[in-house]
This record gives structure tokens, sequence and C-alpha cells, in this order.
């Protein structure tokens, strides 16, 4: 999906206005110039296209907030609005942070070649995607087998933004080396003795069940720390640790036009038998990326 550099730029003023709003009496407006700002309006006014609602008593973010629009508001930024308000208006009271999960995959579901060899499956829009959701959201969460592996820059390169805190989650230590700048969580279940840690690096000890972080523990250490959204982006392991414990919020797939016959898997699971075992994504919705088709669902 291409937005326009004005549309994205008020996607950024929405969610720098969010940051600050009090959700039990103001709401967020947006006016014919695609401005945003505060206001403690529960209506719609007539100088006024949009407007942005919050009910702070439901947690889900689907129930969080609502958007009343005018006529005349664009269809397209209706479009965009439905796919990336979601990264981070989300109900900063909730008990764990809004969790989401971004895979590209082929459309017989693999995400590598039995070689490991995966780059690019996904198209350049959806490598763009990737980006726009790290700068919209508090934090971008990988396991420690990922970051030795693919040694990934976790931050903003290809869209205006912020980086976001970069989460690492290992119960060994890592080779720091290419650890890129900015603030990093290293989650262990073990006090892991790294020595002189980079500058805005810490380690955090998360409460584990016989050796395994647990993710609902290590998300509540996270929102200890501000953060009330988080991107996984991998590995598989991890990704299955959040779906089986039930604490992933969203689930998107970039199915693009390839078939492997063989390869990685993007999501491993326990092997079900019964249909009725099977995990049942929730309000699925499609969008068009470039010659690929992505779905977004809840769980």
């Amino acid at each position: 999906m291409k937005i326009k550099a004005i549309y994205w730029e008020l996607l950024l003023e929405i969610k720098a206005i969010y940051k600050t709003i009090d959700c039990n009496r103001e709401s967020i407006l947006i006016s014919p110039e695609l401005k945003a700002h505060k206001s403690l309006s529960t209506s719609l006014p007539l100088d006024s296209i949009a407007i942005i609602r919050f009910n702070p008593t439901l947690l889900h973010s689907n129930e969080f907030y609502e958007i009343g629009f005018a006529d005349v508001f664009p269809k397209k930024v209706k479009k965009i609005f439905s796919l990336y308000l979601g990264y981070f208006i989300v109900n900063r009271a909730a008990e764990i942070p809004f969790t989401c999960v971004h895979i590209a995959q082929t459309i017989d579901g693999k995400i590598a070649t039995p070689t490991g060899k995966s780059k690019w499956i996904g198209n350049q829009e959806n490598l763009i995607h990737s980006h726009r959701i790290r700068a919209l959201v508090d934090a971008i969460l990988i396991g420690g087998n990922t970051f030795r592996i693919d040694k990934p820059q976790l931050n903003v390169r290809l869209v205006k933004g912020e980086n976001p805190i970069k989460v690492i989650v290992a119960n060994s230590t890592l080779a720091l080396e290419t650890l890129s700048t900015g603030k990093t969580l290293l989650m262990s279940s073990t006090d892991l003795d790294y020595g002189d840690l980079p500058e805005e690096t810490e380690v955090i000890v998360v409460k584990n069940k016989a050796g395994w972080i647990d993710s609902k523990n290590l998300l509540m250490e996270l929102k200890k720390k501000g953060i009330h959204s988080v991107l996984i982006e991998g590995g598989s392991q991890t990704i299955r640790k959040f779906i089986e414990e039930n604490t992933l919020s969203r689930i998107e797939f970039h199915i693009a036009p390839l078939l492997f016959g063989s390869g990685l898997n993007g999501i491993e699971l326990e092997e079900i038998n019964e249909l009725s075992g099977a995990i049942h994504l929730k309000n699925p919705t499609y969008f068009k990326i470039g010659n690929a088709m992505m779905t977004v669902s809840n769980l």
C-alpha cells in the first residue's frame, strides 16, 4: 500500500498527540488540511472532518477507540487508518502491551528455502510496510537466535519516524558488537553477566517457567518501562510462544505469489488432529501490497 507523505505525516502527528492525551476526557480531531489536534469535543464539529474518540473502560484495541468521519473524508485515508492506527492507539491501562507479528511467506506457507534463503520473499512495498510498523510501535522484539544469525538493525530506515526500543530475548549471552545504537532491553530468565554494556542497554531478568521465559511476565516487564505496543519479528520459536501462551494480539501474513514446495514454515505449533483444535483468527481484513496480498487478523 503506497501512502502519500501528507498521510504518513498525519499518522505520526496522531501518534505524537496520543502519547499525551487524557483518554477519559479528550479526543483527537482532524481538520480539512489533514492536521490533528486535541479536543474536549465528543461529537464531530463542523470545522473538522474526523474525530477519534476513546472508551477507556474497554481494553481491546478494536473497541477502545472509534472514528467518526465526515462525508468528505478521503476514502484512501480511511483505509490507511484501518490498517495503521491500531499499532499505536492501544489502551494504556491494559495489563500487557499490544503485540503484533508480521510474517512474509509464500502461498504454501514457507518463510525460507531449506537452506535458509529468505531475502526477499516479501516485495518492496511489504518491506516499507514493516518499517512503518516499526515507526509506529514502542518496541520491536526478537529472539536471541534471530539476533545471532540475522544481525538485524531493528531500526527505521525506509520511512520517516522514530526508532523503536529494541527487545532481545535470550537465555545466554549475546555478542553485541553488531548491536545498533539506541535503547535496548536484553530479556533473560537468569541474570546474565555482560560486563560492560553498550550505552542505553539494560539487562532485565524475567520470571520463568522451568527455564523458559514466560511471555506474559516478559510483557508485564515491558509495560513497566512504558512500552504499550510491540512488534515481534521472530524467530519462529519466539512467535510460537506468544501464540501458545495467548499473548499475541494481531497477526499479519504477507502472502507472496511464490511456491517453494519445501522449506521453513513461518509458524510451528503442536500437531492437531481435529479441526476443533485449530486457532481461529478473528476479524480478518485484506490489503493489496504491490503484487501480493496481506491478511490482518486478531487473536
